[in-house]
């Protein structure tokens, strides 16, 4: 038995079996594509699905359906593969981390705060010697200690 529902779009009645009713129903394309435009309808675009957070659920989801794609084992290989392939001009990397970022937890005993900066006391951004790292309550602080640095350097 159908069932006589409106256009979500031109408001003209339509008939659909009872399987065909979605949470949005139009009587042309020409109407989906309408209520689907961003500068036609804002408001319904806007209700149309939820990005929010969509970053979360996609890696939620490639870990579900590709549960063996990224092992412990495949991270090594691809690593090992990449590893001498730079000019050696930036940080170093461990699997994807800037290094001195890993080693600054570990001296620390706890994961980063957001803004918390390492800083290379010797200058030296190759160098991640525990003696040579050093965290920075944030960017700011930071700055204001280079600034320091070369007013001392620079005999000011």
């Amino acid at each position: 038995m159908r069932l006589k529902i409106k256009c979500d779009w031109c408001g003209r009645k339509i008939e659909r079996y009872p399987c065909q009713i979605k949470k949005h129903n139009f009587c042309s394309r020409l109407c989906l594509a309408a209520f689907s435009s961003k500068t036609k309808n804002p408001d319904g675009y806007n209700s149309l699905k939820d990005y929010t957070k969509i970053g979360k659920h996609l890696s939620r989801l490639n870990r579900k359906l590709n549960r063996d794609r990224m092992t412990p084992e495949t991270k090594a290989k691809l690593r090992a593969a990449q590893l001498g392939k730079g000019d050696g001009k930036t940080y170093k990397k461990l699997y994807g981390r800037h290094e001195h970022r890993v080693l600054a937890e570990v001296i620390l005993g706890r994961e980063l705060l957001p803004g918390e900066v390492v800083h290379h006391v010797d200058g030296n951004k190759r160098n991640n010697s525990p003696e040579n790292i050093m965290v920075l309550k944030s960017q700011s602080e930071h700055a204001k200690l280079h600034a320091r640095e070369k007013k001392f350097w620079n005999g000011g």
